[in-house]
């Protein structure tokens, strides 16, 4: 019984909220080649790429074997991803995978790359997100905790994995725009880079990340925790537009495409 609930997911269990989503997608479309954008543009039908990083949420209740594509459990106690962590590819790794075959496919029908695309975009994001990769507690939902002492985030009462989601982004106190600016002056100062295009790595490295922000049930999540993680959020939010743009360049970045 341990083993099925670890695989059910939980009703909160939505990586970064809308405008995180909404960021790593414009920071993905900085990062296009031209050749990219031409190719998307068809894809997207008049949309961009911020416009449809939230889709794959929003169809959850419609198409409820989706539910699953969002992320991997990856059991605490192991080193790293294994290919037992996504049986018959039902998890955001093996489908990062397979769209990414019917994206770069122009032989595939447009609406299946179309919405292939829409997957892409939130998947890239939902990976980044560290409690995406860790099967304890369902992925942290599981934590309750209080978040600048407050025992409700939103509609619900917080836990772990919804104040990463949401809580850490909101309490910068940024819009979306300014934000988008603050991570590519970031970009550009570090030097970041994508780094590996394997979604198995961007796994792992969610998994250890993971292990260390996590936190005790009922722990208060304060501006102490707020200020040493910042710059987890801010790294991941990052590297999610630029592996998500490195993707986009990989297969949608040869001459016009039908």
């Amino acid at each position: 019984m341990t083993v099925f609930l670890l695989l059910l997911p939980h009703p909160q269990a939505r990586a970064w909220g809308t405008e995180g989503h909404r960021i790593i997608a414009d920071i993905a479309w900085d990062h296009l080649t031209d050749a990219a954008r031409e190719n998307l543009r068809p894809l997207l039908g008049g949309d961009d790429l911020a416009s449809v990083s939230n889709w794959a949420d929003d169809i959850r209740s419609e198409r409820p074997e989706t539910a699953a594509w969002h992320y991997v459990n990856i059991p605490p106690d192991s080193g790293e991803y294994q290919p037992k962590d996504c049986l018959n590819d039902k998890c955001v790794v093996g489908q990062i995978h397979k769209f990414a075959r019917i994206l770069g496919d122009p032989d595939q029908p447009l609406a299946a790359r179309s919405e292939a695309l829409k997957f892409l975009v939130h998947f890239v994001g939902d990976l980044s997100q560290p409690f995406h990769a860790i099967a304890q507690a369902h992925g942290g939902s599981e934590i309750p905790v209080t978040a600048f002492g407050a025992a409700q985030c939103g509609a619900h009462l917080c836990n772990l994995h919804s104040v990463w989601d949401n809580e850490l982004i909101a309490h910068t106190g940024l819009d979306q725009r300014r934000y988008v600016h603050e991570l590519e002056k970031m970009i550009a100062a570090d030097h970041l880079q994508a780094g590996s295009d394997d979604p198995v790595a961007w796994a792992n490295e969610s998994l250890q990340l993971a292990r260390q922000v996590w936190v005790q049930p009922q722990a208060d999540i304060d501006e102490a925790y707020y200020l040493r993680e910042r710059p987890v959020v801010d790294q991941q939010l990052a590297l999610a537009g630029l592996r998500l743009a490195q993707l986009l360049n990989k297969e949608l970045g040869r001459s016009a495409q039908s």
